[in-house]
């Protein structure tokens, strides 16, 4: 037809072919590909303080920090495995703890026989229940005996003397122990069974050296000192000065003292054979007011058979009466 335009050429039917852009063509090709299992996404997990009072042989979960029952294989708060866990390690003094639970014991081959071929249901002594059993029935009994002693010792008068006279001594005791400064501990009284004139028994205590009490030696009666003091003491020392002042070869001299205290206990000392001052340790003389000093024997002097005693001092706790 005049006026219509030819198609041009390369193109079927007329049709004309549409031209690609440049971004089209830089465009990366995608290619297929075949389905694949979807996999779970990790959920992250902070390591923090455990939710339970950790126990001896618990097991510490690595990934979360949890602690677990030793018997649990997977951790009970974020299911980790527990193969590798630390375990909590059991301190030393627990094994002196009274184990708990049931009491387990090693079966044997025959049936109702243990591994040692004793009884199932045989009676048995288990040492360490009846410790346990005495101990709380014990301890029952002792504070019963507590509570009883002290409604006692409120109404009692007599019964609450004789508890402090003996927490008294024992208190004395150990101060004497602790505390090694001693004191001077004077008799207000100083009296002898017998004496020769001139030298009484008070010289043997009135503190000066100068002096002596001299008496007959016998074995029957035995020739003695009383010495009195002002309040009970304590006495933990002695210090003797033998013989006789100037006259230590010609009269006798102690070797041998028994003292008898007003506790009804006794002590002897036995003296060495020398003017020097001879110290000795005082046993059993708590809380006495008076003291008896019998010469059961002596160095023999060379002029008769007297006994001389120059000075005495003590040494110890003194309380107020």
């Amino acid at each position: 037809m005049p006026g219509s335009r030819a198609p041009e050429p390369g193109l079927a039917g007329g049709a004309a072919e549409p031209s690609a852009s440049p971004a089209a063509a830089r465009a990366p090709q995608v290619k297929e590909q075949a389905p694949q299992i979807a996999r779970a996404r990790a959920i992250a997990v902070t390591k923090t303080a455990p939710t339970r009072r950790l126990q001896a042989g618990d097991a510490i979960c690595g990934n979360c920090g949890e602690g677990n029952a030793p018997s649990r294989k997977f951790c009970s708060r974020c299911g980790d495995s527990l193969t590798e866990a630390q375990h909590v390690a059991t301190p030393w003094w627990h094994r002196f703890r009274r184990s708990r639970g049931p009491r387990t014991v090693r079966l044997g081959t025959e049936k109702g026989k243990t591994a040692d071929g004793g009884h199932l249901n045989a009676p048995h002594l288990d040492l360490r229940n009846l410790a346990v059993q005495v101990y709380r029935k014990g301890r029952i009994l002792v504070a019963g005996a507590l509570v009883v002693a002290g409604v006692i010792y409120g109404v009692y008068p007599p019964f609450r003397t004789t508890v402090n006279s003996i927490f008294s001594s024992e208190k004395a005791k150990i101060i004497g122990i602790v505390d090694q400064k001693f004191v001077p501990v004077h008799p207000v009284k100083c009296t002898a069974s017998a004496q020769v004139s001139g030298h009484p028994g008070s010289l043997a205590c009135d503190g000066f050296f100068n002096n002596y009490w001299l008496a007959p030696f016998s074995t029957s009666p035995e020739p003695t000192l009383t010495m009195t003091f002002a309040h009970p003491v304590t006495i933990a020392r002695l210090i003797l000065h033998n013989g006789a002042f100037g006259r230590y070869v010609q009269d006798g001299r102690p070797s041998s003292l028994h003292l008898v205290f007003s506790n009804d206990e006794s002590f002897t000392i036995t003296p060495q054979d020398t003017p020097q001052p001879q110290t000795f340790t005082v046993k059993h003389a708590v809380l006495i007011k008076r003291i008896i000093v019998q010469v059961t024997a002596i160095y023999q002097g060379t002029n008769g058979a007297n006994v001389a005693i120059s000075q005495i001092e003590f040494f110890g706790f003194q309380f107020p009466g």
